[in-house]
C-alpha cells in the first residue's frame, strides 16, 4: 500500500510533501518522509488523542501501512 493508495480515496492526489504536515479532510494529520536509507511515517488522529510513529532503515515493513493499522488498532 502506498501513500496514494490511502489518500486517493479521501479525495488527495498522491505528491511529496517536503518538510510539511498534511491535514487531510477527516482532520487526520500526516507526514511521510525519506532520506539517507531511512524511512518515517507520522500521523496523528483526528481527535488529537493519538500519535504514531513508524521508523525504518528498509524498505520493508512498508512504515506508512503499518502506521495506519497501529493508529486503526489503537483507536477503535
Amino acid at each position: 500500500m502506498s501513500v496514494g493508495d490511502v489518500l486517493r480515496p479521501r479525495g488527495i492526489d498522491e505528491g511529496r510533501y517536503g518538510a510539511g504536515i498534511l491535514l487531510l479532510p477527516d482532520k487526520t494529520l500526516v507526514h511521510r518522509g525519506d532520506w539517507e536509507g531511512f524511512h518515517s511515517t507520522f500521523i496523528v488522529s483526528p481527535d488529537r488523542n493519538t500519535a504514531v510513529t513508524v521508523v525504518c532503515n528498509v524498505d520493508s515493513p512498508d512504515h506508512f501501512h503499518a502506521a495506519n493499522q497501529l493508529l486503526d488498532i489503537w483507536t477503535t
